[in-house]
């Protein structure tokens, strides 16, 4: 047995058995069968193991032994297979022969040391991960394809250029379906146009799952209801939808929008100090904080500074567990702290549950309580609806303020336009300057573009562009169809009609998933928009969107996004 260095070894193994030698031309038959690994990496070794040991079904071709020089053996075939690219597999020709080379195995692992040992574990594990990412290139009518590099596939184009860049470019000149790789998962890359063709209805049925990463999902928890299947007969996620949706509906939303805008005029007030101290100030860290205060007002009605001040440390730690490999290392990897703060932020949930604050309307209270709005939930039902809502939070609303901000320094028409409108709301949704802007910000910059799902059972099928095989995920791709609407920013094009069509497209469109706290969220982007134009003078300073490693999944601002805040002067 000869090890070769991980992935870099000759990719080639040669088994032979029933004395089928390969080490020369002549033919040599010694009474027990022989198994012969040379020149093996150690993907080699997890499959060789695998297959002598029956735990794999056999996939290979017969080859004479005269394709490698040699003379065809009347003793019996031996059948190779050769690794070229990725590991195929191989088979013996009997049981007996099996049971002969299991006895060999024996023999050898029996003076198996730690090393060795753990040279097979490893390999037995790239073996996995390799077979995962191109075994289902063995899958018939596949869509067009690009896997990326093997086991990593396109992760690293997605930390160069953020899952947001990656995407564009990948589906950039393409069919509407692609299959790929990335974040570690195969995922076909689907168009909203032919999921609306082919896939809507069947999500609506209630016939597909969550495609959720496997760091999403054990994160955000089985009860969280992006991950629970939606749709017609899964009555767990209805239930805990229809509560929050009645916990989040703009009549609620609205009972907190004098909290909201005193959070709003905080932040920007110290953005106002800032800027007169230093000649500027850094946006991004005030938005964030922003996004995840308010994210709070409803959820637990108020907490005290310290302890938000850990809950967003803990959102941080769990977002970077999100897209982190799925290798639990304690403290020493990423996924490994993002349970360990979901633990954390479960502790604070148990303590808040025992101690609510009642004088105020918030989720926390009503999810722990039978109301109007349905049953009360179990405490793990209550812990993955709080981390979903955390989360979300932070990844949308913080998001997409920096962008507004912008958005508002770069259209002086518009942000006059806003400044005219009141800061009372009758409703969330109806037609106006600010909602306008708001809805045309989230168009050009969306904070989610895409969302995943797949069918365990079925694959589905797109018509002339293939089919997505049966447990494969797809991500609904969401930006292109948002981006056809035109170019260059114009919130003049949400009319009425517009707006029926396209207009929560950012959160999802019409399907179980769709964002449930999009009043929550235009709330307090059109608080900030009109409290920012009506009582600031503001200017963006070079806003250069860059990548940046510790946020994957979008673009963001350089130097934090750097601007100017100013009071104005009241008459």
């Amino acid at each position: 047995l000869k090890l070769q260095p991980p992935l870099l070894g000759s990719n080639l193994f040669v088994f032979s058995a029933n004395g089928c030698s390969t080490r020369g031309p002549a033919l040599g038959c010694p009474a027990a069968a022989r198994l012969e690994l040379r020149h093996l990496n150690l993907l080699a070794i997890g499959t060789a193991i695998a297959h002598a040991s029956g735990l794999c079904a056999p996939v290979g071709r017969d080859v004479a032994s005269e394709s490698f020089g040699h003379r065809r053996s009347a003793a019996g075939r031996c059948r190779v297979s050769l690794l070229v690219g990725f590991t195929r597999s191989c088979s013996l020709t009997s049981m007996g022969c099996a049971g002969r080379v299991l006895e060999e195995l024996r023999g050898v692992l029996g003076g198996m040391t730690w090393r060795r040992l753990g040279g097979l574990l490893s390999g037995g594990s790239l073996c996995r991960l390799w077979w995962s990412q191109y075994g289902i290139l063995l899958k018939r009518r596949l869509p067009y394809w690009s896997m990326g590099w093997p086991i990593i596939g396109h992760t690293p184009g997605i930390l160069s250029m953020t899952l947001e860049g990656w995407s564009e470019k990948m589906v950039q000149g393409k069919p509407p379906a692609v299959l790929t790789n990335f974040l570690f998962t195969n995922t076909v890359l689907v168009s909203y146009q032919l999921y609306s063709q082919h896939i809507h209805s069947m999500e609506l049925d209630g016939k597909l799952g969550s495609g959720c990463p496997p760091t999403a999902l054990k994160l955000l928890g089985k009860s969280s209801v992006l991950t629970l299947p939606g749709g017609k007969g899964h009555q767990h996620h209805k239930r805990l939808r229809t509560k929050l949706l009645h916990s989040l509906a703009p009549k609620p939303c609205l009972e907190v929008l004098p909290e909201m805008s005193l959070e709003v005029r905080k932040m920007l007030d110290k953005l106002a100090e800032e800027s007169a101290r230093n000649g500027f100030a850094s946006f991004d860290a005030s938005g964030s904080h922003l996004a995840a205060k308010v994210s709070t007002l409803q959820i637990t009605a108020g907490l005290s500074q310290d302890l938000q001040a850990r809950i967003e440390d803990l959102v941080d730690t769990i977002v970077s567990g999100v897209v982190a490999a799925p290798v639990n290392l304690g403290h020493f990897s990423a996924f490994g702290r993002a349970l360990a703060a979901r633990r954390e932020l479960q502790g604070i949930v148990t303590q808040l549950l025992k101690r609510p604050i009642l004088d105020k309307r918030n989720i926390l209270a009503d999810l722990a309580k039978v109301t109007e709005g349905g049953e009360a939930f179990t405490m793990e039902e209550i812990l993955d609806t709080i981390v979903t809502l955390l989360l979300a939070g932070k990844l949308t609303t913080a998001d997409a303020l920096p962008n507004l901000f912008v958005n508002l320094s770069q259209q002086p028409d518009w942000a006059a336009e806003v400044a005219q409108e009141s800061l009372e709301f009758t409703s969330i949704e109806s037609d106006s300057a600010a909602l306008r802007v708001v809805l045309e910000t989230l168009r050009v910059f969306p904070p989610i573009g895409a969302y995943r799902r797949m069918d365990k059972e079925k694959a589905i099928d797109l018509g002339e562009h293939g089919q997505i095989p049966a447990g494969c995920q797809f991500a609904v791709f969401l930006k292109t169809e948002l981006a056809a609407m035109g170019d260059g920013f114009d919130p003049g094009r949400w009319t009425s009609d517009v707006v029926k069509s396209h207009g929560w497209l950012a959160f999802g469109g019409h399907q179980p998933h769709s964002c449930i706290g999009r009043s929550l969220a235009l709330l307090e982007l059109q608080v900030f928009a009109r409290i920012l134009c009506r009582e600031y003078d503001f200017k963006a300073l070079d806003p250069e969107r860059i990548v940046k490693a510790s946020m994957p999944i979008n673009k963001c601002y350089r130097d934090g996004l750097r601007v100017t805040v100013t009071r104005k002067v009241r008459p």
